[in-house]
């Protein structure tokens, strides 16, 4: 939407912003929406379930409730709103573990976020600055940041994923290989799409042990910068391009290359950049790749020249119901 209100109050709003992420992150660190998920309750009750100060916990559930998250349904005592449920753990359009895992202490983003002025400086991730390894050796040492990561993944793409499946006629396709494909969510819809289709679920040991099971899915451990499964009519590329730096993408994709067939096609599934200045939430996650991973959000032209490097020629990019869009590519 076009902003109206004057530059000095956007800029106000910005700062303000911050506040309200850091009460958001401590409120759900708190479980308030859980504790009043049943009933309003006082803050007293509030503050000795969380074993909190009545009188600061009050302050923040003030501020607030006057913003939407939760409401004071009579002085001192507070209910859930529709916002605030969405800080529940598991409900319907939970955003619980997308606020852990981007905004509280401990779990790498907030922390890295800190040190963007390393990262703008040097190119690096100061992800790395911060600990002295990456951010999947962080998530190797710290098993809850990576569990609230995944959970925050999962509830991020929940609506993505059908919409993925909608944009594309798969059934063109016997074998469909989905490289790093996670636990193969994406897979399995679809494959529940056209029922004919054979697929592969290629990623590391530790994430195929949670994966979805199907009974037209064969679950390969891999290391897709070595190696992919050959033969598949179809490989998908799903949230991995945008982790890695272009070296690293060059190594991905010439994995894929070597074990393509002639009519093959890749299909790279993607935020994909608009040129301009025209919003796209996909140039704050750009910033979230540099500051914790070393990768980034790419725009179309950016994405052909790595795949024409490869020895791929991108096809189409087709659009779908969601920030993502898939581009197919062909082998030359």
């Amino acid at each position: 939407m076009q902003e109206t209100r004057p530059p000095h109050e956007q800029i106000l709003s910005i700062v303000v912003g911050f506040f309200q992420s850091r009460a958001v992150a401590l409120a759900t660190e708190l479980d308030l929406a859980e504790f009043v998920a049943d009933r309003p309750l006082h803050v007293d009750e509030l503050a000795n379930r969380t074993k909190t100060d009545p009188s600061a916990l009050f302050r923040l559930l003030r501020a607030l409730a006057c913003v939407g998250i939760f409401t004071e349904v009579s002085p001192r005592v507070f209910a859930n709103t529709a916002t605030s449920e969405c800080l529940r753990k598991g409900g319907p359009g939970s955003q619980w573990a997308m606020v852990l895992h981007c905004l509280s202490k401990g779990c790498g983003p907030f922390e890295a976020w800190g040190e963007l002025d390393h990262s703008v400086r040097t190119g690096e991730p100061s992800i790395e600055k911060l600990y002295g390894y990456d951010f999947l050796e962080l998530l190797r040492r710290n098993p809850q940041a990576s569990t609230d990561m995944n959970c925050a993944l999962r509830a991020a793409t929940a609506a993505m994923t059908p919409a993925v499946t909608a944009a594309y006629d798969w059934s063109q396709f016997g074998v469909i290989a989905d490289i790093g494909g996670g636990i193969g969510t994406q897979l399995v819809s679809i494959l529940d799409a056209p029922p004919s289709s054979m697929g592969v679920l290629v990623d590391q040991p530790h994430v195929l042990a949670e994966s979805v099971p199907h009974d037209r899915v064969q679950a390969v451990d891999g290391d897709f910068f070595d190696s992919v499964p050959a033969g598949a009519d179809a490989y998908l590329l799903r949230f991995v391009l945008h982790d890695w730096a272009d070296v690293d993408v060059a190594r991905i994709l010439g994995s894929v290359r070597r074990a393509i067939q002639p009519a093959g096609r890749l299909i790279v599934i993607e935020s994909v950049i608009p040129e301009g200045q025209t919003f796209n939430f996909g140039k704050w996650t750009d910033l979230q790749m540099l500051v914790c991973a070393g990768g980034r959000e790419r725009t179309e032209a950016e994405y052909r020249a790595l795949l024409t490097s490869a020895g791929f020629e991108l096809q189409d990019v087709v659009a779908t119901q969601s920030p993502l869009s898939l581009m197919v590519a062909k082998p030359i």
